[in-house]
């Protein structure tokens, strides 16, 4: 159980280095967003965190639910944001449509990113 819990943790990385990486690189871009990364990294860290919590009882590891289920909270919100720029964009909205949904995406989880460490 252990290996399955750190291969959630890893795959919980990766899906947060989708959304943080692009937004971090083009956040004063004004086109060419990377909103399809962020989506899947969004798609990733739900599940994978969803994973690690069904995990992490039977491991006996401290959980604090009001702190996770913040960070759910704020999760959905990446995702929503996430899933609303990628459907715009594959409708052939303009850059401008698609921008604020990148930043509520990318903004959203770095609050998410300060919550896990500071929490």
């Amino acid at each position: 159980m252990d290996i399955a819990f750190s291969i959630l943790l890893v795959g919980h990385f990766i899906g947060l280095a989708a959304i943080v990486g692009p937004f971090l690189l083009q956040m004063r871009a004004n086109e060419n967003f990377a909103i399809t990364s962020m989506f899947y990294g969004a798609i990733t860290q739900l599940v994978t965190g969803i994973g690690m919590m069904g995990l992490a009882e039977p491991l006996d590891r401290d959980i604090d639910y009001v702190k996770i289920a913040v960070k759910l909270v704020i999760a959905i919100g990446v995702f929503a944001a996430a899933l609303l720029g990628w459907m715009r964009a594959r409708k052939g909205a303009n850059d401008r449509d698609i921008k604020p949904f990148f930043h509520a995406a990318g903004g959203l989880a770095l609050v998410n990113v300060i919550l896990a460490v500071f929490w």
